[in-house]
């Protein structure tokens, strides 16, 4: 889900040569090696225009997040429509499989700059930044559970709190990372195991 930043440049222009360049530059030298002098100097701005419109580099850093895992649709995934709509579906296996095609996109786009923030955590606002990260990953998780559990064909006993963690655990970059990124899964190979062990969770046997 999208941190809370503190502000935008009017100029959206402005605003998004200042993410783009930041995430170049993140990506590249990772987050202790840049400096917002170095981001403003890339993305050709103030170096006032970004503090006074993300206040410090963490920041940036935040903006960066959202920027990714939104894609080319900055609505919330949860207030997405497909995300909306998951109570309409006709079964949880039709619902679910909605959910993994949607959210392992995100997934996917949002795991480089998420690991830079992983990697930057002993700086203490990095590491509030992915507190915060964590939680919003665990109230979608949650809201996910809530809206799938009911659907025909779900599990009447799971208990939603187990399967929240479930999701939090697999659909996310808490497995893309480390099955994809570091041990060469293929994305499909990744999205079929979460989706698999999901369904497990969510299904009635």
């Amino acid at each position: 889900m999208p941190a809370k930043r503190r502000g935008r440049p009017r100029n959206e222009a402005a605003r998004s040569r200042i993410v783009q360049a930041a995430t170049a530059l993140f990506l590249q030298d990772g987050y202790m090696a840049t400096t917002v002098g170095g981001i403003a100097d890339e993305a050709g701005v103030a170096l006032q225009t970004i503090y006074s419109a993300y206040a410090s580099k963490v920041g940036v850093l935040a903006a960066a997040h959202d920027a990714a895992i939104a894609g080319d649709e900055p609505t919330p995934l949860l207030d997405r429509e497909w995300a909306q709509r998951l109570p309409e579906q006709a079964t949880v296996e039709e619902a679910w499989a909605e959910t993994v095609r949607h959210v392992a996109r995100a997934t996917e786009q949002v795991a480089p700059i998420y690991a830079v923030i992983e990697s930057a955590a002993a700086d203490p606002d990095v590491a509030d930044l992915l507190t915060t990260l964590r939680a919003q990953r665990y109230r979608f998780s949650s809201v996910l559970a809530e809206r799938l559990l009911p659907l025909p064909g779900g599990d009447p006993d799971a208990d939603p709190r187990r399967v929240a963690d479930v999701l939090y655990a697999t659909l996310s970059v808490a497995s893309y990372i480390p099955l994809v990124t570091e041990r060469g899964w293929t994305t499909e190979q990744w999205r079929e195991w979460a989706h698999d062990t999901g369904a497990r969770e969510l299904f009635k046997t």
